[in-house]
């Protein structure tokens, strides 16, 4: 087989500059319609530049909507300005969730000669002087941005900022925090909302027309004028604004659009490229695995979740297999027999769409649950989209009576605590 990247490898006359520029987490040199967010961070961060520290920073606002990108160039336009001499440290609290992770991180950015301290195995307090000793030691101005700042509260608690904010008190250093929760400090310790000392920066939706700006200056000088029409622009920007102003989303699906365009051939982006893109960035992958089913698995899902909407607490392997019959029994197919079938909802359980549980009924013997993950609703929508399934209209649903006595005996069994399960 040949190698399947000789084919888009090719150069493309229609590519002029750098596509990196289209990536949501490239940091351009300007920013559309967030020159006054901007020049709020640079306020309060300019007493810095003169000997001075900067207070405390929030910056408040949705997903896309300039946050992280506008607080990373501000910093980096002070690191010029200042030729490099601070420290600018930026830490995901949806990666170091933790207030020890925080700590031994910081550590270790802190470039002072010393050497890294270990990941694990020291205690907390020893972290902090070092900590302490190491932004005092470099002789440079730190600042700390925290970005998802509520959720290291979330998870640590209030504790955690507690503590960075005491060494930033022994040290020459501030923070910014980014965090989508206009209600974050209110759910604070009072104690920790006394030392924040924090000024708070807005920075709201973008619309569809600030969008439409920030995607044409993003793909000025990259891609061929007349590559893309306005109307796909446009079109992009409505998405995005339809998801609370993200641009993150919009300069995503302009990228692939583009992106598939150009492996494509094609001369111009166009509406339905467009669409396309959206279909591929927001691919339902639940439904995708439903749909790549083999026509008997479907059937069998099928039928699980018609057995289990009739009743959610039994859901087992006979009445499933009884259920499946008459499922194909309605639209034409020949069934398989039942230790095939049994293969098949150990390969749904294996992909994630069902869940079995081999439970003991004491002497009634072992029995195995099986219940459907997801909404019973949504997964019977995807299964009946397949034309196989135009001619089903809700098969008769079969329940054994010997198996709901024997079941009905379970429960009792488990009121009274004698059961064993596995």
């Amino acid at each position: 087989m040949d190698n399947p990247f000789i084919k888009y490898s090719k150069s493309n006359d229609y590519v002029t500059g750098d596509l990196k520029k289209l990536s949501s987490s490239y940091i351009p040199d300007n920013f559309p319609h967030r020159e006054k967010q901007i020049d709020g961070i640079a306020r309060v961060m300019s007493s810095i530049v003169t000997g001075g520290i900067s207070s405390n920073l929030l910056l408040y606002g949705k997903s896309g909507s300039g946050k992280t990108s506008s607080v990373l160039y501000v910093t980096n336009m002070l690191k010029e300005t200042l030729n490099g001499n601070i420290n600018i440290l930026y830490i995901n609290c949806e990666i170091y969730d933790s207030q020890y992770s925080i700590l031994v991180y910081l550590t270790n950015a802190i470039d002072t000669g010393d050497s890294p301290i270990p990941i694990l195995g020291l205690p907390q307090d020893r972290i902090y002087s070092e900590l302490v000793k190491r932004l005092n030691k470099s002789g440079r101005y730190t600042v700390i941005i925290l970005d998802e700042i509520d959720k290291l509260i979330q998870k640590s608690g209030s504790d955690a900022l507690y503590v960075l904010l005491k060494i930033l008190t022994e040290s020459n250093a501030s923070m910014i925090g980014i965090t989508n929760d206009a209600s974050f400090v209110s759910t604070l310790d009072a104690r920790v909302q006394s030392r924040l000392n924090q000024e708070s920066i807005i920075f709201p939706p973008y619309n569809a027309m600030e969008l439409r700006d920030i995607l044409k200056f993003r793909v000025s000088g990259v891609i061929k004028e007349g590559f893309i029409t306005d109307a796909a622009i446009n079109l992009c920007a409505a998405l995005g604004a339809q998801e609370h102003g993200d641009a993150r989303k919009s300069i995503d699906l302009l990228r692939i659009a583009i992106d598939y365009a150009l492996k494509d051939g094609k001369s111009s982006i166009s509406i339905e490229d467009v669409y396309m893109a959206r279909d591929r960035f927001e691919m339902n992958v639940l439904k995708e695995s439903i749909k790549t089913q083999p026509i008997h698995s479907k059937m069998v899902l099928l039928s699980a979740c018609l057995t289990q909407e009739t009743d959610a607490d039994l859901s087992v392997t006979g009445e499933i297999y009884e259920n499946y019959r008459n499922i194909c029994a309605e639209i034409g197919f020949q069934p398989l027999t039942m230790r095939r079938i049994s293969d098949l909802l150990s390969d749904l359980e294996d992909t994630g769409l069902l869940t079995t549980n081999t439970r003991s009924l004491g002497r009634y013997g072992r029995m195995k649950f099986i219940r459907v993950m997801g909404s019973i609703q949504s997964i019977q929508g995807y299964i009946l989209e397949d034309p196989a399934f135009s001619s089903f209209q809700g098969s008769k649903i079969v329940r054994q009576s010997k198996l709901r006595t024997n079941f009905d005996a379970y429960v009792e069994t488990y009121k009274n605590g004698d059961f064993d399960s596995k």
